[in-house]
């Protein structure tokens, strides 16, 4: 059986959906290729997001 793989890019993040989680990757330039570079799963980016906009 085939996995659906969701994808939704902005600018340079992209989020990507896999067995019902969503994960975060920041594209990079280096010496002229285009990697992707791992950041964590999308609730955990969301809670520190949360936690230094409220200032904790």
């Amino acid at each position: 059986m085939t996995e659906k793989k969701t994808r939704y890019k902005y600018g340079d993040i992209i989020i990507r959906e896999r067995k019902g989680r969503y994960y975060v990757y920041k594209l990079e330039t280096i010496n002229g290729k285009v990697k992707e570079r791992y950041i964590g799963p999308l609730d955990d980016v969301v809670e520190t997001y949360e936690k230094f906009r409220s200032g904790g």
